[in-house]
């Protein structure tokens, strides 16, 4: 056999192997050596795909590449390579596959948790700026029916626009007179409830109507052991104890008590635990749940408080709309501090900001549990007892600071114990099934 060819393609072939070793490339022989020497030889390289197994080794020597009656690299000659950069290639794809899939958790909560934390801050805002604006109000038009309707009314023509544009997703197949029935016995506590929060605002302080608020777990609790056969353990009756001390305290102690202020107050904390228990089931009965469900709450109860209030200050609301302008620019009383917005733009934004607190409160709801929800509740309380006495910088004595502190650190250890007494019924509840 001619000596030439080996000798001339050997070197040529180690080297094109060699290459192929540093570049992840694999030769494969296309042809086998013609008969006679003059013929060339064609040989491919072929691009593999970096292989996760180990590497193995090759030879450089140049008789292991040349088989028997052929000029080229065989299968059986040349092993599969993997290039060290093709290796490193693969680990650092492989790292940021993980890296991207460890992230979407911690993306997806962090997501949740800056929601939860504007719900929260919307809420004490929009809570806090709505009692100052009510209480501005009511000095300049203090008609609570009146204003009570205004409010629930203009929060009820900005659901309908939600849900007409499409923004907030409308219920179901529209309201139904089954819906619309099932509503009003909430829709009518929800409207009392508003009312006399109202006609407290009116009355007394906003800081002292807060702490009387504190009470409304108190009155829960005795309103749903007497008629709605409620059982609860000793540990949530003693959690009453502070919260009926501090709201006694804290109202024998207000320097500028009303008792109408107090009454009001206590009838507000009265139908909410009504509304809060006459709801519980209202979800299953009308498919209606979160804003939809306080939209069709709010559309309810202002259709049942326009006759009432018409007929209790029906009478009253040509003159108290004439002299409402004056009396804001008598008391200096600006938008935000700010802007001569006028009477109108005034009560309007303040009832918008009426809706927009009870709307962001369902939101957080939706988003918190039951106790971190409680716990969120009692915190703002206390803002907004704070943003009153900075605005209106009424005193407050210093065993009234403390009752109300007691009233309200008892209102979140309620909160605590009974949530911890429903988890204690799940859980036995579900031994009791398991077995």
């Amino acid at each position: 056999r001619p000596e030439g060819p080996r000798r001339t393609f050997g070197p040529i072939i180690t080297t094109m192997a060699a290459i192929g070793a540093m570049s992840g490339l694999r030769a494969v022989p296309l042809a086998r050596a013609a008969a006679s020497a003059k013929q060339p030889a064609v040989v491919r390289a072929q691009a593999v795909m970096p292989s996760t197994a180990a590497p193995r080794v090759v030879r450089l020597a140049g008789s292991a590449f040349l088989a028997p009656g052929a000029i080229g690299l065989t299968r059986r000659s040349v092993a599969p390579v993997v290039s060290r950069s093709s290796r490193m290639v693969v680990k650092a794809e492989a790292a940021s596959a993980a890296a991207v899939e460890a992230a979407e958790p911690a993306k997806k909560d962090m997501t949740q948790t800056l929601n939860v934390s504007l719900y929260i801050f919307g809420w004490y805002f929009l809570n806090a700026i709505f009692a100052i604006m009510n209480k501005k109000t009511l000095a300049v038009f203090p008609y609570p029916w009146i204003l009570s309707w205004i409010q629930i009314a203009v929060g009820a023509v900005f659901m309908l626009i939600m849900w007409k544009l499409r923004i907030f997703k409308p219920p179901e197949g529209g309201f139904t007179k089954d819906m619309f029935k099932a509503l009003i016995p909430t829709s009518f506590y929800h409207m009392v409830a508003h009312v006399s929060a109202c006609a407290s605002y009116k009355f007394g302080s906003v800081s002292f109507m807060q702490v009387v608020k504190a009470g409304e777990p108190a009155i829960a609790v005795l309103l749903l052991s007497m008629f709605f056969g409620r059982k609860y353990s000793w540990r949530v009756w003693l959690t009453l104890i502070p919260i009926v001390g501090g709201v006694a305290v804290g109202s024998t102690t207000e320097i500028n008590f009303s008792m109408a202020a107090f009454l009001c107050a206590m009838t507000s904390n009265v139908t909410s635990a009504l509304r809060a228990a006459t709801s519980k089931d209202l979800q299953a009965d009308t498919g209606l749940k979160g804003i939809n469900l306080y939209g069709g709450i709010a559309i309810v109860s202002g259709i049942m408080l326009l006759p009432l209030s018409l007929l209790v200050e029906g009478s009253q609301m040509g003159t108290a709309f004439a002299a409402a302008p004056a009396l804001m620019t008598a008391k200096g009383t600006l938008l935000f501090g700010i802007w001569n917005a006028g009477f109108m733009a005034y009560l309007i934004i303040g009832s918008m900001f009426y809706h927009l607190y009870n709307q962001t409160a369902f939101q957080a709801l939706g988003e918190l549990t039951p106790l971190s929800h409680s716990v969120a509740n009692t915190v703002k309380r206390v803002v907004i007892i704070l943003a009153s006495v900075a605005v209106f910088k009424n005193p407050i004595t210093p065993l009234g600071q403390v009752s109300a502190v007691v009233a309200i650190l008892g209102t979140f250890v309620y909160s605590v114990v009974v949530q911890q007494e429903k988890e204690k019924a799940a859980k036995a509840a579900a031994a009791a099934k398991a077995d």
